[in-house]
């Protein structure tokens, strides 16, 4: 009586066997599209060309998590003991695998493109595009898979089945894949010695632009157009140059004050006075402090006037760094004269700010906060 029971209980599938012909199945299913789709040339264009990448790459990414399922079910089964007598190096050698031949199906398919098979592209990246490894390289992960589905195969077949396209498709895709990441590292130092040599380039030229700027600058000219040139963060070359043009004019501190008294000016004087020592100290403070005003109430006005577009850089071209630094460096002794309006400073920088802007932090802020807490005592 219980003899057809036990037969029956017999013949139904195994629920992990039948899950894993059903990843098998699926596995099949996206490797196809990817060969259907990927064994024409892609169109020629922008749009074709978008719409290939894209088809291309949910194919292959959908192929290559469809396959770890599939691997991971497998060896839940005790499928691919034949790799390697040691489970860690069975568990390894598929990994490996594995990833070599996802990057190999996904590069592969993305490699098809023209602009890959171009003589502009490497050697090795040519030969990729137009050998299509998006489809053999995964037709044999797909035979090895297959093989392993049913562990009573392994007893019935010569392991030479299992081990030639199991090692014939690991050194291929691996072959592949370090040939990829050579191509990369190779391509990245030629591109990063590329940008090295043009930033190269590009500074010696504006080297020169600044040296012939300053060499230009005739006897008649106003210094304004010098003070750019000799903050501390030129070139020291460039720097000298227009502090000899400027000091070569009789009137240069008298024009400093002219242009410290403009409202249009006077943060260029910063500039200087932050990097460079002026004779009469003295002559400056009226102006200069009456200057720091200016600052304050251009801030207040730029916050309000630039509600949409306001940063945490905003105010980085103030020069208030170099206002501090010439504070503290020159006219150390009169602190107490300016302080009431760099508090004002302090102030306008923390001008409520439009519901658009809000949080929004100005870099220089700190550096004003600081420099308050700093002389809070000396007032």
């Amino acid at each position: 009586m219980l003899q057809p029971q036990r037969t029956e209980l017999a013949s139904r599938p195994n629920p992990m066997q039948l899950l894993a012909y059903i990843v098998f199945g699926i596995t099949t299913l996206l490797f196809l599209g990817l060969a259907l789709f990927t064994v024409a040339e892609p169109g020629r264009g922008s749009e074709s060309s978008i719409g290939y990448g894209w088809g291309a790459i949910i194919l292959s990414l959908g192929f290559a998590l469809s396959s770890l399922i599939l691997l991971l079910i497998v060896r839940s089964r005790g499928g691919f003991d034949w790799v390697g007598h040691k489970a860690a190096t069975r568990t390894a050698l598929l990994v490996l695998f594995w990833l070599a031949m996802s990057i190999t199906t996904f590069f592969g398919a993305i490699l098809k493109l023209e602009s890959f098979k171009e003589n502009t592209s490497p050697p090795f990246l040519q030969a990729l595009a137009v050998s299509q490894p998006q489809l053999w390289v995964p037709m044999l992960w797909l035979m090895v898979s297959l093989l392993s589905l049913n562990p009573g195969w392994v007893s019935t077949l010569s392991l030479g089945w299992f081990k030639l396209p199991f090692w014939l498709g690991f050194s291929i895709s691996t072959l592949f894949t370090a040939g990829l990441v050579v191509v990369y590292i190779h391509d990245s130092i030629q591109r990063t010695t590329g940008q090295v040599a043009t930033r190269n380039d590009d500074e010696k030229r504006w080297h020169q632009q600044r040296l012939d700027q300053v060499a230009a600058h005739k006897a008649d000219d106003s210094i304004f157009g010098l003070l750019g040139f000799t903050n501390q963060y030129q070139a020291d070359d460039v720097r000298q140059a227009a502090l000899a043009k400027i000091k070569s004019h009789p009137d240069w501190e008298a024009q400093l004050l002219d242009l410290l008294a403009n409202p249009s000016s006077y943060q260029y004087v910063y500039s200087f006075l932050g990097s460079n020592p002026v004779a009469h100290p003295d002559a400056f403070i009226e102006p200069l402090n009456r200057s720091i005003g200016f600052l304050a109430e251009d801030i207040v006005a730029d916050i309000k006037g630039r509600e949409s577009s306001l940063q945490h850089w905003t105010f980085d071209s103030y020069t208030i760094e170099p206002l501090l630094r010439a504070l503290d460096t020159q006219f150390g002794r009169q602190i107490e004269l300016f302080y009431p309006n760099v508090l004002h400073v302090q102030q306008a920088l923390k001008t409520p700010l439009p519901e658009v802007a809000q949080g929004v932090r100005f870099d220089v802020s700190p550096e004003v906060d600081d420099w308050v807490k700093a002389h809070k005592n000396k007032r």
